[in-house]
């Protein structure tokens, strides 16, 4: 770590950020030497970089002012965020009056995120933050320039003599543009945050940045490998814009092949993000002195480029036509590898040592501290762009309704409706008068996702207009959603199987096809809204039963009222955090509820987990107290929140079979369990588990002859999963009612991991008898209940791929382990294998 001071030499230097970022917006105006078009610089384009600025200077001036000892020591932190909150909020209105809305919501966001950032010692986000904001204008100024017929036409004629609309051609384009631009400029912004790093602004000991030596007062050069490496990122997308700019229209529209039209198009977006990150990767292994790989990965992944050109129709070789072509290809990559080889063993050039671990960079340490919340972050980011990638521009210019279009049935378009009546009304649509045309019917979806989709159109409308927030609103939350439903899978994993593992459960989960399938741009349905709240809902429950314990909080207990309300008050007291994470599982399953009446899925599961926990206690004479508790609080929890719709006097969805029926079948059971366990505690086992099977018979008994006497349908709820479990003639016609293809299934979640899944679960079943543990039951029974699921009906699948992505990536942890890579390593070590010339 280093040892510098938290004060720059000269704190005003910090004013020059801003400045510096509205300069490259208005250098990058003028791209001449880039692209030819013409990018007016009037008082439209202007204006917003400039506030966007002037934001900039005043999210860094409390610091600089501090400083500079002009601040009274009265001006305590707190005043001061209340007062850049005011400033903030204040000066965005003003500016949404006089410019526009999105000026208006950028100067809020770079004012007040950016000082929240610069106080918290984050000075490089910051800088890159202030970038962010100065470059989105500047690449929509860009953008809005190249938007002519000449350079991008929405219209084309093709060698045939006809023209056609090739409007999403062009949006294509545009976006490549739009993005590329707005690439660079965080990059840039970034690369002079760490330049800057003692001398722009304070070196901070916090953050992600607080690795290696500074020299306050000069140039950062102790991490100028990474400085290097974000330059060649930002080259690489200008590479590609320039690149872009010399081809034809109809490269730049990617016509090639269609009706004769010759062009190869362009280098595209993804082959300059890829460099930076190769760029980053290599620039760590130069601190680290890992010379000879980063020659290896920089020199094949040039190759990959080159090679990929060529395909492409970007350059062109004689040489590379003929049958010899591959021996060339493999020629060249051969004598790489010696020139690499050559390089490392030299006496004068090669022979270096790598750093000694007890002595990294910063790199390796940077790398050590944060190595899993980077990748998830990375998963994230990834998961979010293929569930956008390939659904954006088709949803947005569909030929069938010549505008948007959404994918999944019919129910997107339901769901588009009713958001249609609460943008207008400013209420929930509950009595459709279109349902059972013409009676008119009660509209059955919970509330809360359509709720969120109008919600993201109010937020969206200063910034689109009225008439396509709606529609942005109802194509991207789904992928949102869907993305976000990473994180709490990877903390599920990382909680309760390690670091890796939750990294690993992040990137399944992310290209889990059963999961992406169901989570994508367009497909306005419920399902990747519900599954994130069911997810968020295990994470919370499985972290109040791992501080739960089995302990007896109180002595003596009985069945009277008042002593369970004593043991349960003992829970409360003696194991908060373990109570506060159940309230917060009951206030995720509620969100679920209010967004599919099939929610109690997920209580479901962990009742049947609940049960068997408490049976093996009775048999190991353990307390159930805490976790009958805990599980009886988040069911309260959750029936508190989704009592409002479900007992609204036109839902009557109470005691419906498609209501909260099932769930209050879960909490009476829960009830029971509770009072028995809990007030005989201290009887023979076996005497309690008699009462409770006694109970159990005796009740569904009474069930069974009320289905046989058509009085009751409550056994058909209870076992037939509301028909999905038990097929009925009219779930023989829906599709996803029915038991999936088994390759099909398997291919859903990965066989590979699938499987590792399913071992990993018997696993944990063991762990239960051999180790007592509670989690591991709770896991095992969610594998096996969801595969169990699945393998009925595809519906199912989706709901699984949680439990299958944390158990397969556990799976995958283990076999690592079992290989014992680390000992290989230490040999390696104790073998004095060190420099590029041993390993060669």
């Amino acid at each position: 770590m280093e040892k510098v001071s938290k004060t720059s030499q000269r704190p005003v230097f910090g004013w020059l950020i801003a400045p510096l970022a509205v300069l490259i917006a208005i250098l990058a105006n003028y791209v001449d030497g880039l692209m030819s078009i013409d990018v007016e610089l009037n008082e439209n384009a202007l204006m917003p970089i400039i506030a966007t600025g002037v934001a900039g200077l005043l999210a860094v001036t409390p610091r600089v002012l501090r400083q500079l000892g002009t601040l009274p020591a009265s001006m305590t932190e707190t005043r001061i965020s209340l007062a850049m909150f005011v400033i903030s909020l204040v000066g965005s209105g003003l500016i949404e009056q006089y410019i526009d809305s999105f000026t208006g919501f950028t100067f809020f966001v770079v004012t007040f995120v950016g000082y929240l950032l610069d106080a918290r010692g984050r000075h490089e986000w910051m800088t890159m933050l202030t970038f962010a904001g100065v470059g989105v204008h500047s690449a929509m100024d860009i953008t809005a320039a190249v938007a002519v017929a000449e350079y991008l036409p929405s219209e084309y004629l093709f060698p045939n003599g006809q023209t056609f609309d090739v409007d999403s051609f062009q949006k294509t384009a545009l976006g490549f543009v739009f993005f590329t631009w707005l690439t660079i400029f965080p990059i840039l912004g970034l690369a002079i945050g760490v330049a800057g790093r003692g001398l722009l602004s304070p070196a901070s000991e916090k953050g992600w940045f607080a690795y290696g030596t500074v020299k306050e007062g000069a140039w950062n050069r102790n991490a100028l490998p990474l400085q290097i490496a974000l330059v060649i990122w930002a080259a690489a997308h200008m590479l590609t814009i320039w690149h872009f700019d010399q081809g034809s229209v109809a490269d730049r529209l990617k016509l090639g092949g269609l009706a004769g039209v010759e062009a190869n198009g362009y280098a595209g977006y993804w082959p300059a993000l890829l460099t930076g990150i190769v760029a980053i990767i290599v620039s760590g292994m130069v601190a680290e002195r890992w010379l000879t790989r980063a020659m290896t990965i920089s020199s094949l992944w040039m190759l990959y480029l080159v090679g990929s050109w060529y395909e492409s129709g970007f350059w062109e070789n004689e040489s590379f036509n003929d049958s010899w072509s591959p021996l060339i290809w493999l020629a060249i990559t051969f004598f790489i590898g010696v020139a690499i080889s050559m390089i490392g063993n030299h006496d004068k050039y090669g022979g270096w040592s790598n750093r000694e671990e007890h002595r990294p960079s910063g790199a390796r340490a940077f790398w050590n501290a944060h190595w899993a919340s980077l990748l998830t972050a990375v998963a994230f980011i990834v998961g979010f762009v293929i569930r956008i990638q390939w659904y954006a521009v088709p949803s947005m210019y569909a030929a069938g309704t010549e505008g948007f279009d959404m994918t999944g049935g019919s129910d997107p378009w339901y769901m588009k409706r009713v958001v249609d009546y609460i943008l207008a009304q400013n209420a929930h649509l509950v009595y459709d008068a279109d349902r059972f045309y013409p009676i008119g019917g009660i509209n059955p979806r919970p509330p809360l996702f359509s709720w969120s989709l109008a919600l993201g159109a109010m937020a969206l409308q200063p910034f689109v207009g009225e008439a396509n927030a709606v529609w942005w609103s109802m194509l991207a939350l789904p992928a949102v959603y869907g993305a976000l439903t990473i994180l709490p899978v990877a903390t599920i994993a990382k909680d309760h199987f390690g670091k890796a593992t939750g990294v690993i459960a992040a990137w399944l989960i992310a290209f889990m096809p059963a999961h992406v399938t169901h989570s994508t741009w367009g497909l306005a349905d419920h399902d990747s809204f519900v599954m994130l709240f069911i997810a968020i809902g295990f994470m919370f429950y499985l972290r109040a039963v791992k501080y739960a314990g089995s302990e007896r909080l109180v002595r003596t207990t009985s069945i009277h009222p008042l002593d369970m309300l004593r043991a349960m008050g003992a829970v409360a007291q003696q194991r908060k955090y373990a109570m506060s994470n159940a309230v917060l599982a009951g206030v995720a399953f509620g969100a679920a509820s209010l967004g599919w009446k099939g929610f109690v899925v997920g209580p479901a599961i962990l009742f049947l987990a609940y049960a068997s926990q408490v049976a093996l206690n009775m048999f190991r004479r353990r307390d159930s107290t805490i976790l009958s508790t805990l599980f009886l609080t988040m069911l309260l929890t959750n029936l508190l929140i989704a009592l409002p719709f479900y007992a609204h006097p036109q839902m009557n969805l109470v005691l419906d079979g498609t209501g909260l029926q099932p769930f209050l079948y879960i909490l009476f059971f829960t009830i029971v369990i509770m009072y028995i366990t809990t007030g005989f505690r201290d009887k023979p086992w076996l005497l309690v588990l008699g009462t409770l099977a006694t109970g159990a018979t005796i009740f569904f008994a009474i069930l069974y002859v009320l289905k046989l006497t058509d009085v009751s349908n409550a056994w058909d709820v209870l076992f037939t999963g509301s028909g999905y479990f038990t097929k009925t003639k009219i779930f023989g016609t829906v599709a996803e009612a029915n038991a999936p293809d088994r390759g099909y299934m398997f291919a859903s979640f990965g066989p590979v991991v699938f499987v590792l899944a399913l071992v990993v679960g018997l696993i944990c079943l063991w762990k239960t008898f051999s180790q007592r543990s509670q989690i591991s039951l709770v896991f095992g029974i969610w594998i096996f209940a969801a595969s169990y699921m699945s393998w009925t009906a595809a519906r199912f699948l989706f709901n699984a791929t949680p439990v299958v992505a944390i158990m397969g990536a556990a799976g995958i942890v283990g076999l690592w382990k079992w290989a014992n890579w680390d000992g290989l390593v230490r040999t390696w070590k104790r073998a004095g294998i060190r420099t590029p010339s041993d390993r060669i």
